[in-house]
């Protein structure tokens, strides 16, 4: 049995104070690591029901049901008097919008060790849980495999596929009006599979976020005879195996992927977001067990807000911990510790794993009615914590969207857009986190949100290209469960030259190759990279030109056909990835993304 704790909204276990610290301690990780903002697999609807699921209800929810948690601590029949939604698998693939086609596809993937931590039964990961789910965009009425170029994209720190869904929207449609044709696959880690997305499910099939909102937080509803019984415990001994899915983990899994698009060095494109970025570049420095070299199976890496690099952690402080956090702010965990007791993934302080299902519940809102005024205590509740403010005013459900997620607003740095402007009026606040935002000032005023391209100035991404990546189900946004130990592994790359015999490369990670790493590079920065230098640190860990028998074979890094820098100074760090290409006043990454892989990669014959 999986243990799930119960959504503890009103519990935080070592106070506010406590828990404030700790969120601007992760936020400073997120950047020292170049990170940023991750059940039954069904199709969801973008705005409307468009037939992709099949539903019938036993009886109409309860849209208003009482706001509290049942507590339970693991997934449960429904009782005989809860009202139950049936929810048949939808269209797979499917057309997501004119001429952009969407398939989920799983894909199996090699059992990690087990956890092997003294003085415990071994705990292996379980069957079930060695595959990957990746969202594969294609341009519509094309078979899948005959695309120039396949862009396999990396999510970030907590991040989920879904948080590629308008670069990857914007690629197909920019490749097709070139007459090209290029294919993005989105991968969500294994760790996505633990999260139950039957409430979002039934929502979309329904069209009805309040349906999400019975299932997951009054716990008035079932789907298709189940009920939420509560979030996975962070220390739970169930999910001890969490534990061995570092960083060899991903990468071996990666690798998978990349098979399946068949001739990576001529078609793929290995693209990373965030922490993603590090992964990317590791993978492209791993020399694998049977001896193959990552670069060897990529035609390209794309970097985009973020890079890796710098020191690395030292044997001491990879399995004991120890160091101080960023800011000073208490110490961090070791792997010795982490496969001991946990905890396995890292949930928000102060806001926990609810945090990310209810914005995945308000990003529905918006899809479907996003000037409608919606009471939601649990939500209210969340928004008094991010915006530091004692009185939440009524707002519609594109305001409360964008005060969370808009730049000025939103004092998570790695979960911020520029998403518009909102309509009443405001005040610059100190957040509970440390940096000044912008919060409403007048509690009896029903607040509501400019878009941002008919902002003053424009700005780049529409509230519902956002909310469209938070609620790409059966992916999502961001991920519940993102590994602990992950970020411990990236932080032991160093320069990607880790020596065999070393602490790290025992424990797997095989990024020996820095300084040989052949192909070319494009790398964009925005919200977090906000230095060229810091890409241009990269070049040490590259060859000094890009490698035989590639389209551009003998470029130098000082050419941008080697390595081709982009600095977007007025873009957030999740405005690359989520922006749209055509509004203004428009976002040059799916242009410059496109054309990289097209002048490095092969023409079809």
């Amino acid at each position: 049995m999986i243990t799930r704790t119960a959504n503890g909204h009103g519990t935080r276990a070592r106070g506010e104070a406590t828990g404030r610290a700790a969120l601007v301690a992760l936020i400073g990780a997120v950047a020292a690591l170049g990170g940023g903002c991750s059940n039954p697999p069904t199709q969801s609807s973008d705005a409307a029901n468009d037939g992709s699921n099949d539903v019938t209800a036993d009886a109409p929810a309860a849209a208003d049901a009482s706001e509290g948690g049942s507590g339970e601590d693991s997934a449960t029949d429904a009782g005989p008097s809860m009202t139950n939604i049936n929810v048949a698998p939808g269209a797979n693939p499917r057309t997501i919008e004119e001429g952009v086609v969407r398939e989920v596809v799983r894909v199996a993937v090699p059992a990690p060790a087990a956890n092997m931590a003294p003085g415990r039964a071994a705990t292996p990961t379980p069957a079930d849980l060695n595959f990957v789910q990746v969202l594969q965009y294609r341009s519509a009425g094309t078979a899948p495999g005959t695309a120039r170029a396949v862009i396999v994209a990396v999510p970030g720190f907590l991040g989920g596929a879904g948080s590629f869904d308008g670069l990857a929207r914007a690629l197909v449609k920019r490749a097709a009006r070139e007459g090209q044709r290029v294919e993005v696959w989105a991968i969500d880690r294994r760790s996505n599979l633990l999260e139950d997305l039957r409430g979002m499910d039934a929502a979309d099939a329904m069209n009805d976020p309040e349906l999400a909102r019975a299932y997951y937080v009054s716990r008035s509803i079932s789907v298709n005879g189940q009920r939420f019984g509560g979030y996975l415990a962070p220390n739970a001994e169930s999910i001890a195996y969490m534990s061995e899915w570092g960083l060899p983990t991903l990468v071996n899994d990666i690798r998978v992927v990349i098979e399946r698009a068949s001739m990576g060095r001529a078609r793929v494109v290995l693209a990373g977001h965030s922490l993603g970025a590090s992964i990317a570049e590791a993978y492209a420095a791993w020399r694998f067990n049977d001896d193959v070299r990552g670069f060897d199976t990529i035609a390209g890496l794309a970097i985009i807000d973020g890079v890796a690099g710098g020191a690395s952690l030292t044997e001491q402080q990879y399995y004991m911990g120890g160091t101080p956090a960023p800011g000073g702010l208490g110490v961090s965990q070791g792997v010795t510790a982490l496969r001991a007791g946990g905890p396995y993934y890292f949930a928000l302080p102060l806001l926990g794993v609810q945090a990310v299902v209810i914005a995945e519940i308000v990003a529905r809102r918006v899809l479907v009615a996003p000037d409608a005024v919606v009471s939601d205590v649990r939500r209210d509740e969340l928004f008094r914590t991010l915006l530091n403010v004692d009185r939440l005013p009524p707002m519609s459900n594109a305001a409360a969207f964008g005060f969370a997620f808009d730049g000025d607003s939103c004092a998570l740095s790695f979960a911020a857009m520029n998403v518009g402007t909102p309509i009443g009026p405001t005040r610059r606040a100190m957040s509970l986190l440390g940096p000044m935002i912008t919060v409403p000032s007048d509690p009896m005023m029903t607040y509501r949100w400019t878009d941002a391209p008919m902002s003053s100035p424009a700005e780049v991404t529409p509230l519902r290209s956002a909310a469209l990546g938070w609620a790409a189900t059966p992916s999502n946004f961001a991920e519940w469960y993102f590994p602990a130990r992950l970020p411990l592994d990236v932080s032991a790359l160093g320069e990607m030259r880790i020596a065999e015999g070393s602490f790290a490369f025992r424990e797997g990670i095989r990024a020996t190759l820095g300084g040989q790493v052949d192909v070319p590079v494009l790398a964009i920065g925005s919200g977090l990279v906000t230095s060229r230098a810091r890409f241009d640190a990269m070049v040490s860990r590259l060859s000094p030109t890009v490698g035989d028998g590639r389209p551009n074979a003998g470029a130098t890094r000082m050419d941008e056909r080697g390595f081709r820098v982009l600095m977007l100074p007025t873009q957030t760090h999740i405005d690359p990835i989520m922006a749209p290409e055509s509004t203004m006043p428009g976002n040059p990454v799916p242009q410059a993304l496109f054309e990289f892989a097209r002048d490095n990669t092969a023409p079809r014959i």
